[in-house]
């Protein structure tokens, strides 16, 4: 399923970092809030449908991000 990842805030511990030294300095590029991003993620077809039905009716999921570290030495 082809989604939109709106970027909301930097967070540290569940907490804004928005006015850190830190958040201050993660924002002046393009992770800030607002930027939209395209993205993709696989669901079986029922967690889709599910997923739309949920989006139509305005009720909007929020996902945290974990990326993997793909790099080799």
């Amino acid at each position: 399923m082809k989604i939109k990842l709106v970027f909301e805030d930097w967070k540290k511990n569940g907490k804004s970092i928005y006015n850190t030294e830190d958040g201050i300095e993660l924002s002046i590029g393009d992770f800030h809030s607002g930027t939209t991003f395209n993205g993709e993620i696989n669901l079986s077809p029922d967690n889709e449908e599910e997923l739309k039905q949920a989006i139509k009716n305005k009720n909007f999921p929020y996902f945290m991000l974990i990326g993997e570290d793909k790099t080799s030495f």
